[in-house]
């Protein structure tokens, strides 16, 4: 086995997948009894992959992008996400929610300094806040579920589903909120991997400078979540498709650093727990 064997595992027939993901948001949107779909537009891949996805399968008629600027939110990809909409006319609505979470306490633990784009590490960044892992929690959750309140209401108002835009490679390894941005109506992309993503958005015509730019969830300083993970997305998704595929721990070790595979082996059991919750008795 080769590198050139893991790579090939990861290639998708781009065509095929746009119709299927197309044929899943048509019937699902059927299915649920809902007369369209609302996005959050963060400027990123995946929510830009999803909203050409859905203005394939709907119209722009029957969407309504969500745009949920804070004060931390890099000006580029807010700049990205109203590309989008405009690119496929989307009906639009943007909230400012930085009152919504200053009045929740959230700016309160991440000092304002975190507006500011930089490559922290995650030392760097823990000794920003005032008390350690748990308020990095407060300020990074509050401000995801934030957005998926909103998402929600402006769902109920219309009678909208709420279209997700998690991935498969996220999900797997737990880089996500369980009622932020991991809940939805339809789960578009949670079935592939960033890399397939950027094959995809290629083929359905996202912009070139989106897909090409680091994949970020827009907290704090526009941190890149390969900083974050210590890897490349590459790095992640071929080592997460080659343990799906079957292949042995020794096998990997040929191509991939054993410190490597041992790091996503770790997420990937964290990412199986939070699959798991919430705790119950049954």
């Amino acid at each position: 086995m080769n590198e050139i064997d893991i790579k090939n595992l990861l290639r998708i027939d781009s065509k095929a997948e746009e119709q299927k993901v197309i044929d899943f948001i048509q019937k699902s949107i059927k299915k649920l009894g809902r007369d369209g779909a609302v996005i959050g537009l963060s400027g990123g891949l995946d929510s830009s992959t999803c909203a050409y996805l859905l203005e394939k399968a709907l119209g722009k008629d029957r969407i309504l992008a969500l745009i949920l600027p804070e004060r931390d939110s890099s000006p580029t990809n807010m700049n990205h996400a109203r590309l989008v909409a405009r690119n496929l006319n989307l009906k639009t609505v943007e909230i400012d929610i930085t009152d919504v979470l200053k009045k929740i306490g959230v700016y309160e633990v991440g000092p304002e300094e975190l507006n500011k784009e930089s490559d922290w590490t995650k030392l760097e960044i823990r000794k920003m806040f005032k008390e350690g892992i748990h308020n990095v929690a407060a300020f990074w959750f509050t401000k995801v579920r934030s957005r998926m309140l909103h998402l929600y209401y402006h769902a109920w108002v219309h009678n909208y589903a709420v279209a997700g835009t998690l991935d498969k490679s996220e999900r797997t390894v737990g880089c996500y909120d369980v009622h932020g941005d991991g809940a939805c109506d339809i789960a578009l992309l949670r079935h592939l991997y960033k890399t397939q993503i950027r094959q995809l958005a290629i083929e359905i015509g996202v912009p070139a400078e989106i897909i090409q730019k680091p994949s970020s969830a827009d907290l704090f300083g526009n941190q890149s979540w390969e900083k974050v993970l210590g890897m490349t997305y590459e790095q992640l998704d071929e080592v997460l498709c080659g343990i799906e595929k079957g292949y042995e721990r020794s096998q990997l070790t040929q191509i991939f650093p054993k410190e490597l595979i041992k790091s996503i082996e770790e997420m990937s059991e964290q990412g199986k727990f939070k699959r798991s919750l919430p705790l119950s008795l049954q």
